[in-house]
């Protein structure tokens, strides 16, 4: 087994390598040599500025927790897997004791260990040591470069589970990134029936309307338009603006989720249109019992893996993937990072 490639992101925004020993599973835990990431936009967060919301770079650690591999190798008492099977990583790895984590609602554990969070080491290596719970199979068909998608998928579906998407909805998808794009395919998968996407960006309306929305608006020319449009309203774009509107664009009895973080945690609101309309206005953190759904939406063709991922670097290469995806934002849905 060869040294395992490790590649750290330092304070002053610097992806350094390192070469470290290959670790050991212990009980319970599977070896994995991963074989595709996807960059996030946290990564890409904490590489430009050093934060993302209350989370802060304020030494080394290893990024990455969008990954797919294959089992190397398997620590005493795991048998959920074999030695070869492909597999996905849920990174964010809850205590499993306390009342979230019983009740199922275990993104929300005080104790979570999140691969990536500033301080924990995440999967931009070759090797990489997980509890066997929280891995999956890939299904069959599906590339090791597309199951690397199940994470941000995972999110989208947290996002339509917190709607409770209804047959006949309208949604608005404020932000066609990649978490936009991923929450519009999600929305149709969940029986979501019309799908607005609004962005200030021409080329990711373009994208948007090829992954199935109906109806695209730039929001600086057609905000009126907008005015009590959707039955449901996500804000994946991460922008105070586009928050402050939610109340505004959802219809009377509707519901509002909050997936991308704002530019600032206190953003000012239309508590008046709240209560007029009677909304239900949700968060999404992370996501919860989301992954099994991903991964069959991605196989089933209802997210469509192909046309989200638009570059792909080696790891060898990672701070110029890095570096492009910052650059070229226009151009740019999903970046993955191959294990060369």
């Amino acid at each position: 087994m060869s040294k395992n490639r490790c590649y750290y992101l330092t304070p002053d925004h610097h992806l350094e390598l390192r070469v470290e020993d290959v670790p050991s599973p212990g009980t319970g835990e599977v070896l994995i040599k991963i074989a595709a990431n996807g960059i996030c936009g946290s990564d890409l967060h904490f590489y430009k500025s050093g934060r993302l919301g209350n989370f802060v770079v304020t030494s080394p650690y290893i990024p990455g927790h969008e990954a797919s591999g294959v089992i190397e190798a398997l620590g005493e008492g795991a048998g959920k897997f074999k030695e070869g099977d492909q597999v996905v990583i849920e990174p964010g790895i809850p205590c499993g004791k306390c009342h979230y984590c019983k009740t199922g609602r275990y993104n929300l554990c005080p104790d979570v260990r999140f691969l990536s969070e500033p301080g924990v080491n995440g999967t931009f290596c070759d090797y990489v040591v997980v509890p066997e719970h929280f891995v999956f199979p890939v299904p069959q068909g599906l590339s090791l470069e597309a199951a690397a998608l199940a994470e941000p998928a995972a999110v989208a579906v947290q996002a339509v589970n917190r709607g409770r998407v209804h047959p006949g909805d309208v949604g608005v998808i404020v932000g066609a990134g990649p978490i936009g794009l991923l929450t519009l395919q999600a929305f149709k998968a969940a029986g979501g029936s019309y799908a607005v996407c609004v962005d200030k960006v021409p080329e990711r309306l373009e994208w948007a309307k090829q992954l199935g929305a109906d109806e695209i608006f730039i929001p600086s020319e057609q905000i009126p338009a907008l005015e009590n449009k959707g039955d449901i309203v996500f804000e994946t774009a991460g922008n105070n603006a586009s928050t402050s509107l939610l109340f505004t664009m959802a219809r009377p009895g509707g519901r509002c989720v909050q997936v991308g973080w704002p530019g600032s945690n206190i953003v000012p609101v239309d508590v008046a249109k709240l209560m007029e309309k009677e909304l239900d206005y949700m968060g999404v953190n992370r996501y919860a019992n989301a992954f099994e759904t991903a991964l069959a939406w991605l196989k089933d063709g209802r997210i469509v893996s192909e046309r989200m991922i638009t570059h792909r670097f080696p790891l060898s290469r990672i701070q110029e993937g890095f570096d492009w995806a910052l650059a070229h934002p226009n151009e740019t849905i999903k970046v993955i990072i191959y294990n060369d």
